[in-house]
């Protein structure tokens, strides 16, 4: 913050009619008094001296950013939501700041998180999970889980990474280590699309570019194995 004196200062340091910026601060002390403005506030603070001259001002570039939105669709202690009737609506569920009314008015600084990972908690756990199923090179069909359990490590030619290549089901090589990405992809935070680009190939460079090498540390369930050189 930057210390001003007067505001015929302040208004050359904004850029503006120091005209406008007294105006606007006669108008803001003349509501203060009263105890509202034309808007419904009555909380007025850091209301300037009537010696708008000589006053003291503390100014700064504040940089706006999307926070948090109360509003948002009605649901129950389960994350089912609600229609306008306060019936559930069948398979459809919300958690985070999708959802609204959890907070009431207003929310305490840090529950927002919180009510991210409370109701998608109770969401995720009664929700069913999709077992993806792939076609190994005999043809024979088995879920990820069985097929990582099996092959943990294993050695995977760049042939095989290659039949890999599809949404459904999606590997990449990363740093010598082939990943299936197949259900990451969807919640890869810039999209789904740059994952699927890679799918069947060497994405080191690509990863390389945005990301450190430790974020894979937290992936080690989806490694299938090995590169072959």
């Amino acid at each position: 913050l930057k210390r001003i004196e007067g505001v015929t200062a302040l208004a050359e340091w904004m850029g503006q009619d120091v005209d406008v910026i007294r105006s606007t601060m006669q108008a803001y002390q003349r509501e203060a008094q009263s105890g509202i403005d034309e808007w419904g506030k009555t909380s007025f603070r850091g209301v300037p001296k009537a010696d708008l001259d000589n006053e003291i001002f503390y100014a700064g570039i504040i940089t706006p950013v999307l926070h948090y939105c109360m509003g948002g669709v009605t649901i129950d202690v389960e994350g089912n939501v609600l229609d306008e009737s306060g019936d559930i609506i069948s398979g459809l569920h919300a958690a985070g700041e999708v959802a609204g009314g959890v907070h009431g008015n207003n929310r305490l600084g840090g529950n927002s998180l919180l009510e991210c990972t409370v109701y998608g908690t109770i969401i995720g756990k009664k929700l069913p999970v999709k077992v993806r199923k792939s076609v190994s090179n005999d043809g024979a069909i088995s879920s990820r889980a069985e097929k990582k359990s099996a092959n943990k490590l294993r050695e995977i030619t760049p042939d095989e990474l290659a039949k890999h290549n599809t949404e459904d089901d999606c590997w990449v090589s990363i740093h010598g280590n082939v990943y299936d990405l197949t259900d990451f992809a969807e919640e890869h935070p810039p999209g789904a699309q740059s994952i699927h680009d890679l799918a069947g190939q060497d994405g080191t460079e690509a990863f390389e570019s945005v990301h450190n090498e430790n974020i894979l540390d937290d992936f080690t369930d989806v490694k299938m194995g090995i590169l072959k050189q």
